[in-house]
């Protein structure tokens, strides 16, 4: 009578994979207690029926899920580098238009200064806006 252990290590020793070996046994249905000790032919036989178009089979199925699961990950990568690439261009675009309107802001408002206009709020967005393209050095050194 042959183990189940003995038999998966006979088919490892052979270069099958444990779970490979566990399943030739169980489709094939062999009865390893009906198997004698020193009997590899039979367990040899065994693999060698699994082994033809079933273990085949399951091979290129892996193979087939292997490389869709490959083809979805690319497809993930090119989607994350796109929406990085679209990210960082919206975020040039929404500096170039922040600049532009606050540009235009405070040339209306040294216009609109010489006619005695003064608002603090306006005062406030131009110092920050200019804080805000110009960081202070110790920001920079941090």
């Amino acid at each position: 009578m042959v183990t189940k252990r003995k038999a998966i290590k006979f088919a490892t020793d052979l270069g099958w994979t444990q779970k490979d070996a566990e399943r030739a046994y169980e489709a094939i249905g062999i009865d390893l207690n009906l198997v004698s000790e020193d009997d590899e032919f039979t367990l040899a036989l065994t693999l060698a029926d699994f082994a033809g178009e079933v273990l085949y089979e399951r091979q290129r199925k892996q193979a087939r899920q292997k490389g869709e699961v490959t083809k979805k990950r690319n497809e993930i990568k090119s989607i994350k580098l796109e929406y990085a690439e679209k990210i960082e261009q919206f975020e040039q675009d929404l500096t170039q238009e922040r600049s532009l309107f606050v540009s235009l802001i405070a040339r209306l408002y040294k216009f609109s200064q010489l006619f005695g206009l003064e608002d603090p709020w306006i005062e406030a967005l131009l110092a920050k806006y200019q804080e805000y393209i110009q960081p202070d050095d110790s920001e920079q050194a941090a």
